[in-house]
């Protein structure tokens, strides 16, 4: 699997830089970056080569610069990042990467964008293209919400560290196992402007083949802003409908975490009540709380698994492998350490994932040095109480996929081993007969 393809440029104060990239989301290393253009300023000029291979850390990288120009143009460098595994065919991709890379420096700076998108196809794997469109009010945490979601962002960090005002429309494009999903957030600050004079806006093209909108709504603002949300929601049904767009507008009532505790199960029932019986709409409660930061992956979950065959097969598996145990919960991660795929028995102590979320990102960092060490493949932890997890690699990042984890009150250390043994079993087979398939 390709992880990532960039282009580099370099200033000659800042150094390198990160010219174009795809995925968005996708990391690489300054240390790396580095070591490709330490091998190209160094070169000995008799052995000059345009390409070079280099292979680390279970990765191999392809460079291409074209030597001759680097005294008219600089270090401009075309990098391609792509798994050991996959050297059965990397003659193949070599030959795309050589290509693509003459061509697209042959061009003008403005025109290697449109390139760079178009040609991604040699690269990556063809997936399905949707768009989400991040609606609400200022400050609602819609910002928040996509870094965590789809970057892999640390909740806490940013419970902490509140994040700058959206300005306009931000988009990002982010690969979501088999969707292409753009992601576009919005300024919160200027919502209720440009919903009303919408006929002199460019807002109103961010409607345009937009699958989902999410609209948020921050709990804490509800009493005060109600007036103004209901306007929001009725405005953005009506453009839908005028426009006959195929969108589906759903609501995110969020920062749940601060309702009082004592009136949680019948302030969330009654706005559940509310909000369908008035706008007939789908309705999440959702929090980027360490404790209550479930709710969010869980309504990600449900909007992309309509779109994702991928997900619903992923679920399905853990869903089939955990139905006759009792209080567990299982997900999945993405190579971005985001949650892709969860499932859960109906038994579960959500307080105990809760705390558990928090934990594992705590040891997320030191687990994933050590397993690329080779020195380990699991990781568990275990109490008196007879509450278990293990992390496991997956070694699928060739699908995109990096971590199990399994959280239990019920199964003892070896059953839990023996569990990801059996869902390692099926998402092989799974994966090996989509590829044969297609």
């Amino acid at each position: 699997m390709v992880i990532g393809l960039l282009l580099l440029k370099w200033h000659n104060k800042l150094g390198p830089l990160i010219d174009l990239k795809y995925p968005i989301d996708v990391k690489i290393s300054d240390s790396l970056i580095n070591k490709v253009y330490t091998a190209y300023s160094f070169h000995d000029e008799k052995k000059a080569q345009d390409f070079m291979e280099i292979s680390t850390n279970n990765l191999i990288v392809l460079s291409y610069c074209d030597i001759s120009q680097i005294p008219e143009k600089g270090y401009e460098i075309a990098l391609i990042i792509l798994e050991e595994k996959n050297r059965i065919s990397l003659n193949k991709i070599k030959q795309h990467f050589m290509k693509f890379s003459k061509e697209i420096f042959q061009l003008t700076e403005d025109s290697r964008e449109n390139y760079f998108n178009n040609n991604l196809d040699y690269f990556f794997k063809k997936s399905t293209a949707k768009k989400v469109l991040l609606l609400g009010c200022a400050g609602t945490g819609k910002t928040s919400i996509k870094r965590i979601i789809f970057e892999g962002a640390d909740p806490k960090v940013l419970l902490l560290n509140p994040l700058e005002p959206t300005r306009g429309i931000s988009p990002n494009v982010y690969s979501w196992l088999d969707l292409k999903l753009g992601v576009f957030d919005s300024s919160g600050q200027e919502l209720s402007y440009l919903l009303a004079n919408e006929e002199d806006s460019d807002f109103i093209l961010a409607f345009k083949n937009t699958d989902i909108i999410v609209y948020v709504i921050d709990y804490t603002l509800w009493n005060i802003k109600h007036n103004e949300i209901e306007n929001h929601i009725q405005k953005i049904s009506q453009i839908i409908q005028a426009s006959n767009l195929q969108t589906k507008l759903v609501l995110f009532v969020h920062k749940i975490d601060l309702i009082e505790m004592h009136d949680h199960d019948k302030v969330i029932n009654e706005l559940k009540h509310y909000f369908q019986g008035n706008f007939n709409l789908d309705v999440y409660f959702t929090s980027i709380h360490p404790e209550w930061i479930y709710s969010l992956y869980n309504a990600f979950y449900d909007l992309l698994s309509s779109f994702s065959q991928e997900t619903l097969n992923l679920r399905s598996i853990l869903k089939d492998q955990i139905k006759e145990i009792s209080k567990a919960t299982v997900f999945i991660t993405n190579l971005q350490d985001s949650i892709i795929v969860q499932s859960m028995t109906n038994d579960f102590n959500t307080n105990i994932i809760n705390r558990s979320h928090k934990l594992i990102a705590e040891i997320n960092e030191n687990f994933e040095d050590m397993s690329q060490e080779g020195r380990i493949d699991h990781l568990i932890l275990s109490s008196e109480g007879n509450f278990n997890i293990i992390m496991n690699n997956l070694n699928m990042s060739k699908f995109g996929l990096k971590y199990i984890i399994i959280l239990s009150e019920s199964l003892s250390a070896n059953k839990l081993i023996l569990l990801v043994g059996q869902i390692r079993l099926q998402l092989k087979d799974f994966y090996y007969l989509e590829k044969k398939v297609s």
